[in-house]
């Protein structure tokens, strides 16, 4: 299994809270091209970050990797916002 954790930051308030809705409305869509097990995001109170993390299956291929680096980065993308993103991708 791989963990797969994005971490998201310099946010401000409104950015956090609709970078969550984004996540949580579009999990299904990102479980379709992706063998994802668990997510999950965290945020605390207070802090202008976000981190979220996903299990996934050992037997993800590059393509789908990639793909689901794109469909995350495509919900950080906003015009008002410039977060600060680093990702990593850990084989448990």
């Amino acid at each position: 299994m791989f963990i797969y954790r994005v971490k998201v930051e310099e946010l401000d308030a409104a950015r956090l809270l609709t970078l969550k809705k984004d996540i949580a409305r579009s999990e299904a869509e990102l479980r379709e091209h992706c063998p994802i097990r668990e997510m999950s995001v965290i945020s605390n109170e207070g802090e202008h970050k976000l981190d979220i993390y996903l299990a996934l299956d050992d037997f993800i291929d590059a393509a789908q990797l990639k793909s689901l680096a794109g469909d995350l980065n495509s919900l950080l993308d906003a015009p008002t916002c410039t977060p600060r993103v680093s990702s990593e991708l850990i084989h448990i």
